[in-house]
């Protein structure tokens, strides 16, 4: 029934704290209410909901669906004798919200993607492909910026990764995609697309481990992360390329300790799913096919306060 990924609420200590990094980050804020609601640059979708509370918290995620797959959606929660319930958080939007087996609320909408806007990425030179001739690519990117076109997926945590896929799968509908044993397994939507949409981590207790915008090339992903780091920002993980998923990457601590990844070039799943075959795999095997440094310690903690 789950069909995508809408936007990620965040209960954050300080809203304008929130705002510098995500601005940064190329995402552009606007008011609503007591919260901060962040956009990619010409599309018509909340992607990030900034919340102020005491401490830094995740605090739902938003799923589309279509009117059939509600319907389904419902019928499952009722069998499963979990409850609908009320809004729990003062938002101008509507949909029905439930909590998943370790408590997190999910919010489902019958709702389709806005579409993706964004410039073409450049020419580029490859062997047998010679376009760009007569023209540097240099003078191109040396100004460019990072202007991410959608939020992709997240990765958050739960301490029982196979309850949590069991749940996922037999109430929401979504698809294995691949997955490390009980440590961690990606979620794609019931009518494919991209290999995951949601990602669950082994922790001792719930919490967001990150969140993934698609951005136009390599290029974008080094430029956003280096603007980043340049302002004081600390650095996650990458550039690299994943095994789960295949995307290129890299990783940016935001202020309280989760992170924020542009990716570009992620698998595709079609929606009959001819031909794929989920691994299960070591999660040392599928972090990265290649990287510029190995994964930090860190990069697996739960930064989150119980």
């Amino acid at each position: 029934m789950i069909r995508s990924l809408l936007h990620v609420g965040i209960v954050v200590p300080d809203l304008e704290v929130g705002r510098a990094f995500y601005e940064l980050f190329g995402l552009q804020a606007r008011a609503s209410g007591s919260d901060l609601v962040f956009r990619c640059p010409g599309r018509a979708q909340d992607q990030v909901r900034l919340m102020p509370g005491t401490k830094k918290k995740l605090a739902y995620v938003s799923l589309g669906t279509n009117e059939s797959g509600m319907a389904e959606l419902r019928r499952r929660l009722e069998k499963s004798a979990v409850p609908v319930a009320s809004p729990p958080f003062d938002v101008p939007f509507g949909g029905i919200w439930f909590q998943d087996p370790h408590g997190d609320w999910l919010n489902v909408q019958v709702a389709e993607p806005a579409p993706a806007t964004g410039s073409l990425p450049p020419e580029i030179n490859a062997h047998g492909r010679y376009r760009r001739v007569g023209r540097a690519c240099v003078p191109a990117t040396r100004h460019k910026k990072a202007v991410p076109l959608r939020l992709g997926h997240l990765i958050k945590f739960t301490p029982d990764v196979d309850a949590s896929v069991a749940f996922y799968t037999d109430v929401l509908g979504m698809k294995v995609s691949d997955r490390a044993f009980d440590l961690i397994a990606f979620l794609r939507g019931s009518g494919g697309g991209d290999h995951h949409v949601v990602g669950l981590a082994k922790s001792t207790h719930t919490g967001l481990h990150h969140m993934s915008f698609e951005v136009s090339d390599l290029d974008e992903i080094e430029v956003g992360a280096q603007t980043l780091l340049r302002a004081g920002y600390k650095d996650g993980f990458g550039l690299g390329r994943h095994v789960a998923g295949s995307n290129y990457f890299h990783y940016i601590r935001d202020p309280w300790g989760s992170l924020a990844e542009y990716f570009w070039d992620i698998d595709v799943i079609p929606e009959d799913d001819s031909g794929w075959v989920p691994f299960n795999v070591p999660p040392d095997e599928l972090t990265a096919v290649w990287a510029s440094s190995p994964p930090p310690p860190d990069f697996i903690v739960n930064f989150e306060e119980p």
